[in-house]
């Protein structure tokens, strides 16, 4: 998937999780790391901490699960002012045994 977004703008992005097994509790934390370099394999410390939103929180759209970082240059972006290009997202779901990785999608910036 590719998200198309305007560098004065700000705007959540999301990443839609389904959970196989386990349950919601098991998540410690959710993250997301951006970058421009293509063969770039993320570390840990790389990411930043963004939110998971599901029911009831106000940000959840309807039933989903979803990883959502506020993107843009107002106050309380998880990530201000990029710089035009397109970005490869990664998301990182921690557990008490795991850390799963995964790219989803590219970010272009106009």
């Amino acid at each position: 998937m590719t998200v198309q977004l305007y560098r004065v703008g700000t705007e959540y992005v999301a990443n839609e999780i389904t959970l196989h097994r386990g349950t919601m509790s098991d998540i410690t934390a959710v993250k997301v790391y951006h970058t421009v370099n293509p063969s770039y394999i993320p570390v840990l410390t790389d990411f930043i901490t963004v939110t998971l939103a599901y029911a009831p929180n106000a940000l959840a759209d309807g039933d989903k699960i979803d990883i959502l970082s506020l993107i843009g240059p107002k106050a309380g972006a998880h990530w201000s002012a990029p710089a035009a290009g397109d970005y490869q997202r990664w998301v990182l779901i921690q557990t008490a045994t795991e850390d799963i990785i995964r790219r989803p999608d590219v970010i272009t910036f106009i």
